[in-house]
């Protein structure tokens, strides 16, 4: 899909994604930006970037873990980030995130700007991925990491009979029902089935420039973080 017409997608449920994501996961996505936000180890001073940043969610979790850091979130879509500021405004944590519209394909930043680029189920969204971990790599300062969470398959067969049925009936019709349009969860079903294996991952940040490079599986394989340091120079 062009990048307009996936921000149009989201822009479309905005309103109720939040809600669609913790019903349709168990309330885990919760758990797994926490995990992500772990094992990226913020410290004071540290600048981070949450790309594909949606209604903000990790960017609040970075933000509430490590009170002195520059923040900045950056999605395609409006709308979405209109409920996220919503979402910062209540946690009177405004102040701490600078939302901007962009594209991850082209990201507005100078090389080595950031410590830290995030990203949470926005890699499978990019039209090309290569393009995209090449701009989380030039954008990286020295010695900075990325943390890239996304669905996936899980490597487990007993798990793959139970997720698998889940993921192509039971996710539209729950995710429609919840927001109103049943066409981006086909899409969300359709983009995890399509999406690379863990290993090709791996070979994508590793040609991008990231060393070292690894995964984590987490909830049995339902999801995956990833991540890639850039070496000092």
């Amino acid at each position: 899909m062009r990048p307009d017409e996936i921000a149009q997608m989201f822009s479309q449920i905005a309103h109720r994604y939040d809600r669609a994501n913790h019903i349709l996961s168990f309330n885990r996505d919760r758990a797994w930006r926490k995990i992500l936000v772990q094992h990226a180890a913020p410290k004071p001073g540290e600048r981070l970037l949450d790309l594909c940043t949606g209604t903000g969610d990790v960017a609040i979790e970075f933000a509430k873990a490590c009170p002195e850091m520059e923040i900045v979130g950056l999605d395609l879509s409006e709308e979405m980030l209109r409920v996220a500021r919503e979402k910062l405004a209540q946690l009177s944590l405004d102040h701490r995130v600078r939302l901007i519209v962009g594209n991850a394909l082209e990201l507005p930043f100078a090389e080595n700007s950031f410590e830290i680029v995030s990203q949470a189920f926005g890699l499978r969204n990019l039209p090309d991925r290569a393009r995209g971990l090449k701009e989380i790599y030039r954008v990286l300062s020295p010695g900075g990491r990325a943390l890239i969470v996304e669905f996936s398959i899980p490597q487990s067969f007993l798990m793959r009979l139970v997720y698998l049925p889940y993921l192509r009936y039971i996710v539209p019709i729950v995710g429609g029902m919840v927001s109103g349009s049943r066409a981006p969860y086909e899409y969300l079903r359709d983009s995890i089935e399509g999406f690379p294996d863990r290993a090709q991952i791996l070979e994508e940040l590793y040609e991008a420039g990231f060393r070292p490079v690894g995964y984590r599986d987490l909830t049995l394989g339902i999801a995956t973080l990833y991540w890639g340091g850039k070496a000092n120079c």
